[in-house]
């Protein structure tokens, strides 16, 4: 359904009287995968990675500085707005905050009926009656579309936040770590929830979170984000049984587990570099604890190789270990 080539991302850094470009901020960089229709495809990384960043330049609510970006075969890069406005209801996006992605002085049903009023030609009971179906697929019930979004609590919230992303009937969506503000019990909950939506509504996924545990519960494949580049790309249980990328080594170990103590942790010295200014040939060189010659030289790019059937790792950093 989706495939992605050469997809870049930076943002202009301006200053000065002029206000004139003096650099440049390169979240994302090359970047290139598929999703099949029907699977949910995890994006794990640590903030500042370029996770949120690629989830909405997918789906063009940030334009891509390059790149193609594939929906059914079609380019939509260089769909025209017009053009984006009758594919936008193909595709939706489940943000992070539950209480700041609903509008405080819009009822529930308001703020759900929204994309249908606008989308659709639908009369006003066959809107009331759609989202009254969708309210209760997530939960809900009939009264709460009279209520206001600070009248519930995060969950709740979040709930909401998923049917307005239901209620056009998307193919596509981009959940962008949707459980990482709820407490533990609840984001079970949601989880839980969306793999029930995801069967029922026939949708296909691409789950942003840095949770690991998260991830390895819900995702079908888990693609792992370091500085704007893939570094490693596995089936879930392959990459956390057998991860070959020492980043995405490091996520694992360091994950909480409990009753379990490993003395030998693989622990990542120093902070994610600044994309302003990322290191030269494999970004990830300046962490690595095992890093080649030609690596800390900067002398090998960055590019995904085949090391198992559908395990793809980057080819800098399989030569490292």
């Amino acid at each position: 359904m989706i495939e992605i080539k050469n997809l870049r991302k930076y943002f202009p850094i301006k200053g000065g009287f002029f206000n004139k470009n003096y650099g440049e901020v390169k979240a994302v960089e090359n970047i290139n995968f598929k999703i099949p229709e029907g699977e949910i495809l995890g994006l794990v990384g640590e903030s500042g990675s370029g996770k949120t960043t690629l989830g909405r330049s997918i789906i063009r609510l940030i334009e891509p500085s390059a790149g193609e970006i594939l929906y059914n075969n079609n380019n939509i890069i260089d769909y025209s707005e017009k053009e984006m406005r009758k594919l936008r209801k193909e595709f939706q996006i489940i943000f992070q905050d539950p209480f700041a992605s609903l509008d405080p002085r819009k009822k529930i049903f308001d703020i759900i009926s929204q994309g249908l009023k606008i989308h659709t030609n639908l009369n006003k009971q066959e809107i009331y009656e759609k989202v009254l179906t969708i309210i209760k697929d997530v939960g809900l019930q009939e009264e709460h579309l009279n209520r206001y979004p600070h009248e519930f609590s995060g969950g709740q919230r979040q709930r909401i936040g998923i049917a307005r992303s239901l209620v056009l009937d998307p193919k596509f969506i981009i959940a962008d770590e949707p459980v990482s503000a709820l407490d533990v019990t609840i984001q079970a909950q949601i989880l839980n929830l969306i793999l029930e939506l995801k069967e029922k509504y026939s949708l296909t996924i691409l789950f942003i979170s840095h949770d690991l545990s998260v991830i390895n519960q819900i995702a079908d494949r888990v693609m792992v984000m370091y500085l704007g580049h893939i570094v490693e790309v596995a089936i879930t249980k392959n990459l956390f049984s057998n991860p070959k990328h020492p980043y995405t080594k490091s996520l694992i170990e360091t994950a909480p587990q409990i009753f379990r103590k490993n003395k030998n942790k693989i622990l990542l010295k120093g902070d994610i570099p600044s994309p302003i200014n990322p290191p030269s040939g494999c970004v990830f060189r300046t962490r690595c604890p095992n890093p080649s010659h030609e690596c800390k030289e900067g002398k090998i790019e960055m590019g995904l190789i085949e090391v198992a059937p559908d395990h793809w790792v980057d080819q800098c950093c399989v030569n490292c270990n």
